[in-house]
């Protein structure tokens, strides 16, 4: 009667620390956080994949055979935290292990459906934490700050605390690099491609930076790996006594300033620092780049909070400030007030074939493509000190999304108008506090203080389509819209409302965070959020 109680007893404790997905409706990589790596913590070699720990930005998978990068896994998998600080590949069992701050899990799949344990449950200190895992044949081993946690390998139930292993054989994967001899004989006799040196104990980047090698992994098929404080992780061969550099994914720690040119998603961040410039990914094969203000002529450091792309260029807007690349001649320049760039944060850029149109924090501007100076337009000081959060252009009318409503500027006959007296409009709400605008099949969406509206460019009516209500009234930062769906980006996640119905889905999971800017790109949808590039595979969700 006794093991029967103890057996449910285990098993009840067990499956209560199951954090798989988001939601059962889920597979494990429907749902994607791209982040900045920050430095790499350790590294594990599995059957497929080199795992990657990294500081920031969860676990990191290199695949052995294509070495290319593949979908991360993160708190959007189920790990407790992006933080690791440890992580192993259990060859006996294959079973990955991760370690967080507060947090030791393990999974199956090696992709979702983790179990965790909390550290001060192990009998660890709320200030200790894992700096090395390994396994033997029968045991999961923990290295703490000064003791070693034992493990059942398949099951994670603990065994003992012991201030040294009582055990000889154990395969550990990498920690901290502290010159262990056999690491250091390596760092000193081989060299680094792409412009990088090594040189001792760190590796030097092509603009001369010191880059301490934070972790060193030697693996089977003759792979060693490095790991970099950059987040720079490295691949060399013992046959070759080489390393190759690799980025991992994209540097950014928050999505501000998203931008689809058909080719590449283009990326800024608020977090300039830790986001160290303007990124591209490619959303098919993963590879990714960053201009970084440290590294590149004429590119001033700013916060990135917009990006438009047209016509072989980009315009990002940033504090005061518009940072211009002309793709062609692969050359940047930076723009401020004295060319007419508005004192404030620029939340939107939008560009035709002669102008730009920038939407600030204090108001409107007009810029002009060719001299890169304002152009002004005569209607500025009626957005004096208002701010402007979102620009559409659609045909020849640039719509004006502002704190005091919606406004219509007529380029071909240049007038501006309120946007009820654009049409028909039979609701007594006002339209005012406009936070998004979205044009899609001739059908111009809005969303604002009372909810969501609609303009019919051909019957030229206005309609309340959804009241604030459907939504929770959360705040809005983003808008876009398929023939079915409209997706909301809200102050604390995804929201999703059928046009035809009114029926909404609410995705507000941690990792998701608030939601700056969308772009929809058929089956799947990518949020930049303030916890990263999150790409959502919604249409499982139907």
């Amino acid at each position: 009667m006794m093991f029967r109680f103890l057996f449910f007893f285990l098993l009840f404790t067990q499956f209560s620390q199951l954090i798989g997905q988001p939601d059962s409706r889920f597979r494990p990589f429907d749902w994607v956080l791209y982040r900045g790596a920050g430095s790499i913590s350790s590294i594990t070699e599995g059957f497929t994949f080199a795992y990657i720990g990294t500081e920031m930005g969860g676990l990191k998978r290199f695949n052995l055979y294509s070495n290319n990068f593949e979908e991360p896994i993160t708190t959007a998998q189920g790990l407790k935290d992006n933080q690791v600080t440890a992580t192993h590949f259990d060859l006996g069992t294959g079973l990955i292990w991760v370690a967080s701050p507060h947090h030791v899990q393990y999974s199956f799949s090696r992709e979702g459906d983790w179990y965790a344990k909390e550290l001060q449950n192990l009998g660890l200190s709320r200030n200790d934490w894992i700096n090395r895992i390994g396994s033997s044949t029968n045991y999961i081993w923990l290295q703490a700050r000064s003791s070693y946690v034992k493990l059942d390998h398949s099951s994670g139930i603990l065994v003992g605390i012991y201030p040294t292993p009582d055990e000889l054989d154990i395969h550990w994967s990498s920690g901290q690099y502290v010159g262990q001899s056999n690491l250091h004989e390596i760092f000193m006799n081989y060299s680094a491609m792409d412009g990088w040196i090594l040189n001792g104990d760190e590796f030097i980047d092509p603009l001369g930076r010191r880059i301490e090698i934070t972790t060193g992994l030697i693996a089977s098929h003759g792979n060693v790996f490095a790991g970099g404080g950059d987040g720079t992780f490295f691949h060399g061969t013992t046959t070759m006594e080489t390393f190759f550099p690799l980025k991992l994914d994209i540097s950014n720690t928050d999505v501000v300033g998203l931008f689809d040119d058909g080719n590449a998603l283009w990326i800024g961040s608020s977090d300039f620092v830790s986001s160290k410039g303007v990124s591209w990914i490619n959303p098919q094969s993963n590879e990714s780049f960053v201009y970084e203000f440290e590294g590149t002529i004429n590119m001033n450091p700013t916060p990135v909070y917009s990006i438009h792309v047209s016509h072989g260029e980009l315009w990002a807007g940033g504090k005061e400030i518009i940072l211009v690349y002309d793709m062609k001649d692969d050359y940047w320049r930076t723009l401020g007030e004295e060319r007419g760039v508005p004192s404030g944060a620029i939340w939107d850029v939008h560009g035709d074939s002669s102008h730009i149109w920038i939407a600030s924090s204090v108001g409107l501007r007009r810029i002009e493509r060719v001299t890169q100076r304002e152009s002004p337009i005569g209607i500025e000081n009626l957005f004096f000190n208002i701010p402007i959060y979102d620009i559409e252009g659609v045909d020849d009318d640039i719509w004006i999304g502002s704190r005091s409503g919606v406004f219509v500027f007529n380029q071909q006959n240049p007038q501006i108008r309120q946007a009820k007296d654009i049409g028909r409009k039979d609701f007594p709400e006002l339209l005012n506090r406009i936070t998004a605008i979205k044009e899609f099949e001739r059908v111009v969406y809005v969303v604002c203080e009372m909810g969501i509206a609609k303009f019919d460019l051909k019957e030229r009516v206005w309609e309340l389509i959804f009241p604030s209500s459907i939504y929770h009234a959360k705040t809005v930062y983003s808008l876009t819209v398929n023939q079915k769906h409209i997706f909301l980006g809200t102050e604390n996640g995804l929201v999703r409302i059928n046009k035809k119905t009114g029926f909404t889905r609410e995705y507000s999971f941690p990792f998701i965070g608030q939601v700056n800017a969308m772009n929809l790109d058929g089956k799947t949808l990518w949020l930049g959020s303030s916890q990263g590039l999150v790409k959502f595979k919604w249409k499982r969700d139907l």
